[in-house]
């Protein structure tokens, strides 16, 4: 069934429940108890009907705080219907009660048109907006209100009665009262919330769907005021429209409501069928049978069992087309898909992986080799320096080799293996601090101090007494390097008899002082001379010598 064709059904069907109240108002039966049944079928028929219509918003509007605002209005009118209701059932005896279910009437009577503006605010907002916390402040005035007309026994500022009229129930029913500066208060405020609703509802529309019903809240607006003014001067013309106020009203401001939402000034989730027929979309929506409901214009009949199937896993033909469903609320939704192009794309892809995986070999592999060669290179320049630093020792341990070889005198061969166990260790141990040299400038004593152990275990083949006494935490590689160098140039020198020495390694202020007690009868000066060091020997023989290193602070 078409949209247009619902929207008919469901305003014919309103309007006859409508005159059915209407005809219940003017039928007069003689039975009492058929009279009250059908004095009490009336109201209910409203309060069905708004019962309806509120339940309509859960599906119709989309936005959550217009639907509550809807929602609130709705139930204020069947609390109005309610209230009206009870009050014609309430006896002549109890005029304090029938008063007050009077009085009750301007609760929703005030409250229907503050909810109508706070409706307005919301129109045209984002889904999650929220209202300032200070246009809540609206609220006080129509509370405010509702308690000036709920206490007007105590002031009758809003309905006022002769003395001695205010117990009598007659005088209510025949009219005998008057209005106070609170009634035309309340009036104001119920016109004005309404007024201002319905102004800003058409200021904030973009565009209206429905313009031959775009003037409707209006012409209901005009009616409600028109007839609000024949009641309150006892015109003709309200008593031949209705006689009950309370359902004219009611039924007013539904239909201003209901008229807004159709013409498009209150958005509502209605069209998408006509939306969903022309969209480009290949889909269609089943119930849970799988039997098409709707169905887009560009889409092919699915049979339900196909459609059943699909809803377990998608299906995908050969020609590149995916169909694929999901569960909706009702039923289901299936569409198609042309997956060829991007099935071409994905093989095109997958050339190109393989291309450039085998690419990424090579690639990976020149980078492999040519790490490598950086390595052998970085290891090459090492072995340069190592062997550049080491030439003078690697060259005098060649010799001594070579005369261990052509020695044939045991004792001479055993006092040149301890000159060539002294090169070596110096030899390993120098270049060991090389590379240490080559991760950081400086590094802690203990490397030196490994220098100084080994070379003097060597010393012992050569029966010769060492010792040494560091008190340094760290030293740079340089300053190391020319302590070791400095050492073993003195030790070199005076192997032949050399029988003890004392090392000692100390800071002075921001130099390193290093001192060298040497026991042996070979002149030290020259070698002391390369080195710049002091040399002296002392009145035993021994000799002093003493080296100082600039720079050579800890840092």
């Amino acid at each position: 069934m078409s949209e247009k064709k619902k929207f008919t059904l469901y305003a014919g069907s309103v309007a006859l429940c409508v005159c059915t109240a209407v005809l219940l108002h003017y039928v007069s039966v003689a039975d009492p108890y058929l009279e009250s049944a059908c004095r009490l079928l009336r109201p209910f028929i409203y309060i069905g009907l708004y019962v309806v219509w509120a339940i309509s918003f859960r599906k119709r509007i989309i936005q959550k705080e217009i639907r509550r605002c809807l929602t609130a209005i709705a139930a204020m009118m069947i609390f109005w219907m309610f209230i009206r209701m009870c009050k014609f059932e309430i006896s002549d005896e109890m005029p304090t009660a029938w008063r007050y279910a009077w009085y009750f009437y301007y609760i929703p009577m005030l409250l229907i048109p503050t909810v109508s503006l706070y409706l307005a605010f919301y129109i045209r907002q984002p889904e999650g907006y929220k209202l300032p916390k200070r246009r809540w402040l609206l609220f006080l005035p129509a509370l405010f209100l509702i308690g000036i007309v709920l206490t007007n026994d105590m002031h009758q500022l809003v309905f006022t009665f002769p003395k001695g009229k205010l117990g009598e129930v007659s005088s209510y029913k025949t009219g005998v009262y008057g209005y106070g500066r609170g009634y035309y208060i309340v009036i104001a405020w119920e016109l004005g919330c309404a007024l201002a609703a319905l102004l800003i509802i058409l200021l904030r529309c973009r565009k209206i769907k429905n313009k031959k019903m775009g003037w409707l809240p209006f012409a209901a607006y005009g009616v409600a005021a028109a007839y609000s003014i024949a009641y309150y001067l006892d015109l003709p013309f309200w008593k031949i429209v209705s006689k009950d106020m309370t359902a004219t009203l009611c039924l007013l401001f539904a239909l201003i409501i209901e008229s807004c939402i159709q013409s498009g000034l209150i958005p509502s989730n209605t069209g998408y069928a006509q939306l969903f027929a022309a969209s480009t979309i290949s889909a269609q929506i089943t119930d849970q049978n799988g039997k098409c409901i709707y169905q887009s214009q560009g889409s092919e009949y699915i049979a339900p069992k196909i459609a059943k199937q699909v809803i377990q896993r998608p299906v995908m033909s050969e020609n590149g087309i995916r169909l694929s469903g999901k569960p909706i609320w009702g039923g289901y939704v299936l569409w198609k898909e042309n997956l060829s192009e991007l099935q071409e794309i994905l093989k095109e892809l997958e050339d190109r992986k393989e291309e450039l995986k085998d690419a990424n070999l090579i690639e990976e592999e020149n980078l492999r080799t040519k790490k490598q060669v950086e390595k052998l290179s970085v290891q090459n320049q090492l072995y340069d320096k190592i062997q550049k630093q080491t030439a003078r020792q690697s060259t005098l341990l060649a010799k001594f080799m070579e005369a261990y070889a052509m020695e044939e005198n045991e004792k001479e061969r055993k006092k040149i293996l301890g000159k060539i166990v002294v090169i070596g260790a110096y030899i390993k141990r120098r270049s060991n601090l090389i590379l240490i040299a080559e991760q950081s400038a400086m590094f802690p004593i203990r490397e030196l101090e490994l220098c100084f152990r080994e070379t003097i275990r060597s010393l012992e083949w050569n029966h010769v007494e060492a010792a040494f006494v560091t008190s340094l935490d760290e030293i740079r590689s340089e300053d190391a390097m020319q302590i070791y160098d400095f050492l073993e140039a003195v030790i070199e020198e005076s192997l032949e008899d050399l029988s003890a020495f004392t090392l000692n390694l100390k800071r002075r202020d921001e130099e390193i002082l290093m001192s060298l007690s040497v026991e042996c009868k070979t002149n030290l000066q020259k070698v002391a001379g390369r080195y710049q060091a002091y040399a002296e020997q002392d009145f035993d023989g021994a000799w002093l010598l003493s080296l100082v290193l600039k720079g050579g602070h800890d840092e």
